[in-house]
């Protein structure tokens, strides 16, 4: 199938040097085709998942190995990609970047280095996601002084049916590399985690609570209990055979799958179900402090169950840490602090229309506490829109990718309304979310 499908896009011109990343995004006949077709949901290469790190390898051997990696699996690799972050002008000012960048370059795990040894913060991104998703988190750590480290997790970076490829003991050998390696050549470390590569990190700390030299775990949108509680069944209906997809997308998005094939929600539920309400109620938690970004509208992570993972993680009896924990929740404080209690830190923002800095979009997504506004691509003014909630209807789809919409969370009430609705890729309240990281990072950080 893969050689079928890479065959297809060399006939069809697709990654021709041509064209950049960008042209397709707005270009809607070729995005219903490439949804009808599939053309980009396939890698080529074979069918191995992960890049290899059996021999402990140096971290920049590591980004070496997964930049080749990529180069031999991504379809549209060599394809031009001006996209130019806050974090790729960085690395293009550290010599670790070219002028004229290509997708590899922009998925390519990366570390942006400063001049000695002293701290370091290593990000784990998302399911169906890729390291471009921290091109905003990470010039901000950059900028209080940290060397930044991200990791690619095996089955990403490619394309979607590479999840199929990938197995979760691969997900778990990689975060305890990257932790190890970042414990053993940095004095203090920060651990990240965006969605499902929250949870990896973790559970990883967990596994081992007493690493001396971590200062804090920092999490967005973290990966607690899925929205749709049958995500368990995932790992059964995987096994069905010619049963693999749950959403066929087009996959423009060259930094994201949009496509989610059944094995991606398996590997998703290994994750969340070790970092379980009973699974840390039974665990010795690590003594670090904790910081979490939430969205009480989430429709992908049920946010209810991420402040009752926060209720047992934050036990003093436990983690005499707990003082320095924080919560940003995009949504009505009450509701937290009910759960959680008065104690506990909680800086609250909600979108009112027609105000700055929310101004159209109606509340805050799961995908989108990550990125800035000014994302050049994610942002406010960026060319790409998310549509996926209109999978099954042509019509919506089509208008969501060129017409008038509205902006938030993928809700029932704001798919309800009369314009389609393009799914929120970035953060009004970014600006904010740096002042309470600061913060935080103030309190926990010698």
């Amino acid at each position: 199938m893969r050689i079928v499908i890479f065959m297809l896009m060399l006939i069809s011109g697709v990654g021709h040097s041509s064209e950049t990343c960008l042209d397709i995004v707005s270009d809607v006949d070729t995005i219903m085709a490439a949804k009808e077709q599939g053309r980009y949901r396939y890698a080529i290469g074979d069918g191995q998942a992960a890049v290899d790190i059996s021999d402990n390898p140096s971290f920049a051997t590591y980004l070496r190995r997964a930049n080749q990696w990529l180069k031999t699996h991504n379809p549209r690799a060599h394809t031009p990609c001006p996209v130019n972050t806050a974090t790729v002008q960085l690395l293009q000012q550290q010599q670790q970047l070219p002028a004229n960048t290509q997708v590899h370059h922009l998925l390519s795990p990366f570390e942006l280095r400063q001049h000695n040894n002293d701290k370091v913060a290593l990000l784990f991104h998302g399911l169906t996601d890729s390291p471009f998703s921290y091109h905003s988190l990470a010039a901000y750590f950059y900028r209080q002084g940290f060397t930044v480290r991200t990791v690619l997790l095996p089955g990403h970076g490619s394309a979607a049916a590479q999840l199929q490829d990938a197995e979760f003991s691969q997900w778990q050998q990689l975060a305890r590399y990257a932790i190890n390696r970042a414990a053993n050549e940095f004095e203090q470390v920060v651990i990240g985690g965006y969605s499902t590569g929250a949870a990896l990190a973790m559970a990883e700390l967990v596994a081992e609570p007493d690493r001396a030299n971590i200062r804090a775990l920092m999490l967005w949108s973290p990966a607690s209990e899925p929205h749709n509680k049958n995500g368990w069944l995932a790992k059964w209906i995987d096994r069905v055979p010619f049963v693999n997809w749950i959403d066929k997308d087009a996959d423009i998005d060259f930094a994201k799958y949009e496509s989610f094939p059944f094995a991606a929600a398996a590997l998703a539920h290994q994750a969340m179900s070790r970092i379980s309400q009973d699974a840390l109620t039974e665990a010795e938690l690590p003594n670090i402090p904790l910081f979490v970004v939430q969205s009480e509208v989430d429709t992908t992570i049920d946010a209810r169950a991420t402040l009752n993972m926060l209720k047992v993680w934050h036990d003093p009896q436990k983690r005499p840490q707990t003082r320095h924990d924080m919560l940003v929740f995009y949504g009505q404080q009450q509701a937290a602090k009910a759960l959680l209690g008065a104690a506990f830190d909680i800086r609250s923002y909600s979108c009112q229309r027609g105000q700055p800095p929310c101004e159209d979009v109606i509340d805050i997504s799961h995908i989108g506490v990550v990125n800035a506004p000014q994302h050049p691509y994610y942002g406010r003014q960026g060319l790409y829109r998310n549509c996926g909630s209109y999978l099954e209807d042509d019509a919506r789809y089509r208008q969501c990718k060129v017409g008038e919409v509205i902006v938030g969370e993928r809700t029932a009430a704001n798919l309800s309304q009369q314009r389609p609705l393009k799914r929120l890729t970035y953060n009004p309240f970014y600006a904010q979310l740096e002042q309470d990281m600061s913060a935080f990072l103030a309190r926990v950080m010698q």
